[in-house]
């Protein structure tokens, strides 16, 4: 199993790599927008104050991006080509498919934070405060990213075609950095609701409880995001199994 699992991983590599497209939604989009704010607002592109929360967004978008473009939309695509069906009678059992995207998906991911990371300091010297958050969120990335994984496996099941599919991924993505710039108090109704549907506002809430950045970590914001963590952890991972194999809009 290990063996199958390590030579699909060389090979959804090897294919992620190609699809450079999404470089540009991943990381280039966020920098460009980051270069430009650092222009316009004479070299303080966070503002003077929330500095910290501001780099949070960023990341959330990149997580939730890189989740839907290059692991479920990669999916998608498979399956749309008929691909996947095939890969999945060589590979003998599809949730490898699934486990071996994901981390290639998780290792992509933190190289584009890191580099977005650095980018924020080189062109903003007064980041360098935020090096120990920087080092904590990039570890706390590899619990945060199969849990919004399991907030978005949903798409995997619809019967949908692969542009219908892309234009509901710009949508949700849309939504979800909007409501994460809803002012809410985590601990209230608004801020429970949020984090539990939201994946941007349970990583904002995740990063924030860790480093302070959102209020002091109350029992009641933890208990929520653990319990939420272990429904999209388990129940999340359902549609992998019953994701269909054949394409919805070509049976050959």
């Amino acid at each position: 199993m290990w063996r199958r699992l390590k030579i699909l991983s060389r090979f959804e590599l090897r294919q992620t790599w190609d699809e450079k497209a999404i470089l540009f939604y991943t990381l280039v989009a966020p920098t460009i927008y980051f270069v430009i704010a650092t222009v316009s607002s004479g070299g303080h592109p966070f503002g003077l104050h929330n500095v910290a929360y501001q780099l949070l967004g960023y990341w959330a978008y990149i997580v939730l991006v890189g989740v839907l473009n290059g692991f479920q939309f990669g999916l998608i695509g498979m399956r749309e080509s008929n691909f996947l069906k095939m890969f999945t009678i060589i590979a003998g059992d599809k949730r490898l498919i699934f486990y071996s995207n994901l981390a290639v998906q998780i290792v992509f991911i933190q190289v584009e934070i890191v580099v977005f990371d650095v980018i924020v300091l080189l062109l903003n010297p007064a980041s360098l405060s935020l090096v120990p958050l920087m080092v904590g969120g990039f570890f706390m990335n590899f619990l945060l990213i199969p849990i919004v994984s399991g907030f978005t496996n949903f798409i995997l099941v619809l019967p949908i075609k692969l542009n219908v599919v892309s234009l509901m991924t710009m949508g949700y993505i849309f939504l979800g950095m909007l409501l994460i710039n809803l002012p809410f108090n985590p601990d209230s109704a608004l801020g429970i609701v949020l984090t539990a549907l939201n994946p941007c506002s349970y990583m904002i809430v995740a990063y924030g409880m860790l480093f302070n950045l959102v209020g002091s970590a109350t029992g009641l914001m933890l208990g929520v995001l653990g319990v939420v963590a272990l429904f999209y952890l388990v129940v999340g991972f359902y549609p992998v199994r019953h994701m269909k194999l054949q394409s919805y809009t070509s049976r050959y």
